[in-house]
C-alpha cells in the first residue's frame, strides 16, 4: 500500500475475506474481527468479539494472548479480567480489574464498553499476506480517535446516530437482547498530553519491579460515563536506566 486517503467525517471500513466472499455489514455471526488503519498505513492490534452459547459476549485482543479480556455477561455483570497466568506472574490475587453493571437508558443509548484507538497508537505495518480469518479494517484519521462502542439494546430497537458511524456488527446475545458494535470518530482533545503525564509514574513502577527493557503494551482503563467503561491499548518501548 503506497498511499491511503482519509475523510475527516465519513466512516470507512475495508473488509478482508479469506474466501473472497462479499462481506455484508453489519455482521451477524461471531466472531467479528477488526482493527484500525492509521493514515501512514500502520494498524492497531487486532481485536475480536464473540457471543457464547449462554448469551455472554467476550471482547479480546487477538495479537496479545495475555492481554485483558472484557466479559459482558447475560446477568448484567460486566468486567475486565486478566488471565490466571498473568495474575500469577504479576503477583496479584484479583484477576478482575474493573467491574460494572450493564447501563440502563431510555432513548439515549449508552455503550457498556468502548475501545479507544488514538491516531498515535498503531502497532505495526499493515499485513498484506492472505488473511486466515475474515477481517474488518476501520479507516482511521490523522487527528481523531476511533471509538468502537458496544451497546446492548432490546432486539426491536433500531440504533441511530447523529454523527457519521459504521455498524460493524449486530449479534444476538440472549432472548430479547442484541449487542451492537458501532465505530465512530471523536476529537481526541488533549488526550495525548493527559497520557504523557502518567509516563513518569509508569516508569517508576517498572523500575521498582526491575522489569527488563523492551517493547510492551500499555493498557489504560476508565469510565466515560456511569457504567460505561473504556479501554485503550497501545505499544510502548521501555528502556531501564
Amino acid at each position: 500500500m503506497n498511499e491511503a486517503w482519509f475523510d475527516s467525517d465519513a466512516m470507512n471500513v475495508a473488509s478482508l475475506s479469506r474466501t473472497e466472499k462479499d462481506v455484508r455489514f453489519p455482521l451477524t455471526q461471531s466472531p467479528i474481527n477488526f482493527s484500525v488503519l492509521r493514515s501512514d498505513a500502520r494498524v492497531s492490534h487486532r481485536w475480536g468479539v464473540s457471543v457464547g452459547p449462554k448469551g455472554d459476549a467476550y471482547i479480546y485482543c487477538r495479537d496479545v494472548k495475555s492481554a485483558e479480556k472484557v466479559s459482558l455477561h447475560a446477568s448484567g455483570k460486566q468486567h475486565i479480567s486478566i488471565s490466571e497466568q498473568t495474575a500469577s506472574a504479576t503477583g496479584t490475587d484479583n484477576r478482575f480489574m474493573n467491574v460494572w453493571r450493564e447501563p440502563s437508558f431510555t432513548k439515549e443509548a449508552v455503550a457498556t464498553f468502548s475501545l479507544l484507538f488514538p491516531p498515535w497508537g498503531a502497532c505495526g505495518p499493515l499485513d498484506t499476506s492472505p488473511v486466515k480469518k475474515d477481517e474488518a479494517i476501520i479507516v482511521g484519521h490523522r487527528d481523531k480517535l476511533v471509538v468502537v462502542g458496544f451497546y446492548i439494546v432490546d432486539a426491536g430497537v433500531e440504533m441511530r446516530s447523529r454523527q457519521p458511524h459504521f455498524k460493524l456488527g449486530k449479534l444476538s446475545m440472549r432472548q430479547g437482547r442484541v449487542l451492537h458494535v458501532v465505530a465512530l470518530k471523536e476529537p481526541q482533545g488533549n488526550l495525548l498530553e493527559r497520557v504523557q503525564r502518567y509516563f513518569p509514574q509508569m516508569v517508576s513502577s517498572l523500575r521498582e519491579r526491575a522489569v527488563d527493557g523492551g517493547d510492551y503494551v500499555l493498557n489504560l482503563q476508565g469510565y466515560r460515563a456511569a457504567n460505561s467503561a473504556y479501554m485503550m491499548t497501545f505499544p510502548v518501548h521501555y528502556g531501564p536506566p
